[in-house]
């Protein structure tokens, strides 16, 4: 299957339709079957954390999710956003990262 692409301006409290748009295709529906709160969980955070630390919570910016059914019911998804970027050897691992607001490290 090609690659979809949908966007979301970056406003946190459109993640919830963003997740559900995504799961309107019936193909990726399938791939997740039985795995739907996984998805809604992954997904949900890398759009938050696209949001808040890529755009930081800039509106005029976009948030761009890709998204490819593969062969053996693999699913590949790719959440981009218009943020400055970073080097992630520059990012220290916090020391609570075994605690829930941690999700996206």
């Amino acid at each position: 299957m090609p690659a979809n692409e949908i966007s979301m301006e970056s406003r946190l409290s459109l993640i919830p339709a963003t997740v559900e748009k995504l799961r309107s295709d019936s193909e990726l529906r399938a791939r997740l079957e039985g795995r739907e709160l996984e998805f809604y969980v992954a997904v949900s955070e890398a759009l938050a954390n696209a949001v808040t630390h890529g755009n930081r919570n800039d509106p005029s910016k976009k948030i761009y999710v890709r998204y490819s059914c593969e062969s053996h019911d693999e699913l590949s998804i790719l959440v981009r956003d218009e943020g400055g970027g970073f080097n992630p050897a520059n990012v220290p691992l916090p020391e609570d990262i075994a605690e829930d607001r941690n999700l996206g490290i």
